[in-house]
């Protein structure tokens, strides 16, 4: 009866070509009633599914019952950076690991730990157990949480349960990554495209590919040109102008790419002889190798280096390297042939586009916040 039960579940699947708003509920009711099918089999006071947004890399919650809302904002927001037992789970392990078998197999107490003294011990849990869910490439896409009152009641049985859901869990999580979904949780000045595993590119419904990712666009010539080499990363790329773009690439399901692209200001208020300067620095580049490529004076590089350690509040050039990275600062991998050059700019004219704003957000502020607490957020309105 049970295995039955699982695999209707496992069949129940949602429909890729529904609308982004209908899609997103359709995933939220189908979350809801897998973890109520879980709850049946496992019994538990409080239970979590959460999911990781494929763009902004914050955690979202797709079902929860049980958890006070103090709890859960920590477990989206602190528990995945603060607590050693996450890291174990996401990294180390790919049970479904209950508190005793951190102690046992890790040596880790949870009810030391901040999560259980200042969460989950003062609402009343003795027990609780975390799986996080990767898919067969690797990628970490979320987690269930379960918690029980006693520790008794988190029986050897009810782990290997859990972990018979996974497939279930996985298939939900991951249906975050359709391209109609993540396009519609951009900002309304973003610009998108899809791209097909054989390198065929498509628009997608009330999203404007607009004029760099549209048809005869530069920026859209680059990312196809690379579409099948290309992985999750982000990147930002000068226009004609001199204007700064981000550049998000999202692996989506059936190997499709989510292309998406948004003029910002230049981050850190960086030139972009600046960035060019960053992109060689985060390879590992010299000041003199940096100006031997650039055609500039090693003293020019170092003046350069100066300003954007101070800029970007950075005391050696690891940390520039590791921001960079991080915040996807560097430039396209295929214009690094071209760092010679500022692309389509003409040097005398380099002064006065140094820190030139585009008519859009900041560089941190090119989505809108992920980790939201209503589980049906509002779609955005079509653009242009």
């Amino acid at each position: 009866m049970k295995s039955a039960a699982i695999d209707h579940a496992m069949s129940a699947t949602v429909q890729l070509d529904a609308p982004a708003a209908a899609l997103n509920d359709q995933i939220i009711d189908q979350a809801t009633q897998v973890t109520r099918l879980l709850r049946e089999f496992v019994r538990s006071e409080a239970i979590a599914l959460v999911a990781m947004d494929p763009i902004s890399r914050n955690h979202r919650f797709l079902a929860v019952d049980g958890y006070t809302d103090k709890t859960m904002s920590y477990v989206l927001d602190g528990f995945p950076g603060t607590c050693p037992a996450y890291a174990i789970a996401r990294e180390r392990d790919t049970h479904s690991l209950r508190w005793r078998d951190y102690k046992r197999d890790w040596n880790l107490s949870l009810p030391d730990t901040l999560t259980a003294q200042e969460y989950l011990m003062p609402d009343g849990f003795r027990e609780g157990s975390t799986m996080c869910l990767r898919v067969a490439d690797g990628r970490y896409i979320g987690a269930i949480h379960m918690s029980w009152s006693k520790e008794a009641h988190a029986k050897d049985e009810h782990r290997e349960m859990t972990e018979r859901f996974r497939p279930i869990l996985l298939n939900i999580c991951d249906q975050l990554r359709t391209p109609q979904l993540l396009a519609d949780e951009l900002a309304p000045g973003a610009y998108a495209i899809a791209v097909s595993p054989n390198g065929f590119a498509f628009h997608l419904p009330n999203r404007s590919p607009g004029p760099h990712l549209g048809e005869g666009g530069e920026l859209r010539r680059l990312v196809l040109e690379k579409a099948k080499s290309l992985s999750a990363q982000r990147f930002v790329w000068p226009d004609e102008a001199g204007r700064c773009h981000q550049v998000t690439i999202t692996p989506c399901r059936g190997n499709i790419l989510l292309i998406t692209e948004q003029c910002i200001r230049w981050p850190y208020n960086l030139s972009l002889r600046e960035i060019q300067i960053l992109h060689l620095v985060t390879s590992g580049a010299s000041n003199p190798n940096i100006a031997e490529q650039l055609f500039v004076s090693p003293r020019t590089v170092s003046t350069h280096i100066e300003h954007i350690l101070a800029k970007m509040g950075c005391d050696s050039r690891t940390r520039l390297a590791a921001l960079a990275v991080s915040e996807g600062m560097l430039l396209a991998e295929s214009l690094r042939a071209d760092l010679g050059t500022l692309p389509a700019i003409d040097r005398q004219r380099q002064s006065q586009l140094d820190g030139a704003p585009c008519a859009g957000p900041s560089f941190r502020s090119t989505t809108r916040p992920a980790a939201r607490r209503q589980a049906r957020p509002t779609p955005t309105k079509p653009t242009a």
